[in-house]
């Protein structure tokens, strides 16, 4: 066996036992390279990427592009995961991506198409704002003052 196609090989079966164990975040090209470094196995950020983009063509791994000043996440794709059937939160504070589940923002979707004739694309629909323990985090450091 080749050793440049080994080693190949192994990068990318690091990358994949990485995003396969975090199966249920949106991680970073850094926080991939970061982890694999701490780890004692670390690889370039540009091998990254390109191996990531590889397991997106071959429908491995997903994508998600939030904002032109925010790097790109990418989250394992379980093979039954329906993601494009829902929408995305963004948290504003932590950076965390949620998947957001629920019948109202379908309805949502429904009446957009049915009613005005445009389907809205749930992988690059994000709602911004700020996530629960953000904001629990804030009043826990910043309560509202009795003005009594």
């Amino acid at each position: 066996m080749n050793g440049s196609n080994g080693y190949k090989t192994k990068q990318r079966d690091l990358i994949l036992n990485y995003m396969t164990s975090h199966r249920e975040s949106h991680v970073t090209v850094n926080g991939i390279s970061d982890h694999l470094a701490s780890h004692g196995t670390p690889i370039g950020t540009a091998t990254i990427y390109r191996q990531l983009e590889k397991l997106v063509e071959q429908g491995v791994v997903r994508k998600y592009t939030v904002d032109s000043s925010t790097c790109a996440c990418f989250q394992y794709v379980e093979p039954d995961m329906k993601c494009h059937e829902h929408f995305h939160l963004k948290c504003e504070r932590c950076g965390k991506l949620i998947h957001l589940e629920c019948d109202f923002v379908r309805e949502l979707a429904s009446h957009v198409q049915s009613e005005h004739g445009f389907a809205i694309d749930p992988l690059r629909t994000v709602f911004y704002g700020v996530c629960r323990d953000c904001a629990d985090l804030n009043e826990k450091n910043y309560p509202e003052e009795d003005n009594e």
